[in-house]
């Protein structure tokens, strides 16, 4: 797979790219995938304040944890939250009533929603991304996925799939600080790590210097 990888300083340049990103393929409206991490977090903060038709864009989650909604754990909260205001369409993952029964639910929603026009990812120290782990089986038939046994807390979630994830025109992967290092070498070294099973037609790295080396 053929990743663009653009290094940054520190992780608020990051943020700045990521948020200036988001601006520009979303300037007319269209489509987007979420993940939540600090990074992001940052980057939709100062992306809620562009100067875009908000009224035409649709957003939800790359993964949820089934947890109640009034819950801090969840990454629909932390996401809302940053942006700052409602003016978009949120399609919410009622994550609340388990993973099977909230895949379910959602498989309709994914599948008038797919191709995105951007999907943002984290990537985690052991190189999982959304809430698809390594050594699992990641040949889904679906768009959506329950997730049982997550090997960090909470164990219950629900997870767009790769056959999800991979339907769009831009995947963003977002990587800071040194403990992304190791799990980023995986990724480039083409391993058998989640990342390397979402083929997608552009793919993109932002990172900082302690993730990926020095800035650009």
């Amino acid at each position: 797979m053929n990743y663009v990888i653009r290094s940054f300083s520190d992780s608020e340049t990051v943020a700045q790219a990521l948020a200036q990103l988001l601006t520009e393929r979303l300037s007319a409206g269209g489509r987007a995938v979420l993940a939540g991490g600090t990074s992001a977090l940052r980057a939709y903060e100062l992306f809620g304040w562009a100067d875009i038709l908000w009224s035409r864009v649709q957003l939800i989650v790359s993964d949820e944890r089934c947890v109640e909604p009034s819950s801090p754990d969840r990454n629909e909260k932390a996401i809302l939250q940053a942006l700052g205001h409602s003016k978009f369409t949120f399609h919410r993952f009622t994550a609340e009533l388990g993973p099977e029964a909230a895949a379910a639910q959602m498989e309709a929603v994914v599948q008038e929603l797919v191709p995105f026009d951007v999907v943002v990812l984290g990537l985690g120290e052991d190189a999982h991304t959304a809430s698809l782990f390594p050594d699992r089986d990641l040949n889904f038939e679906t768009l959506v996925a329950p997730v049982f046994d997550a090997p960090k807390p909470p164990p219950k979630r629900v997870t767009l799939t790769p056959k999800a994830l991979s339907q769009t025109q831009l995947l963003v992967y977002i990587a800071t600080s040194a403990g992304k290092r190791q799990a980023l070498q995986k990724v480039m070294r083409g391993e058998d790590v989640p990342p390397n099973h979402i083929p997608a037609s552009e793919v993109w790295i932002l990172c900082d210097e302690a993730a990926c080396g020095e800035p650009a």
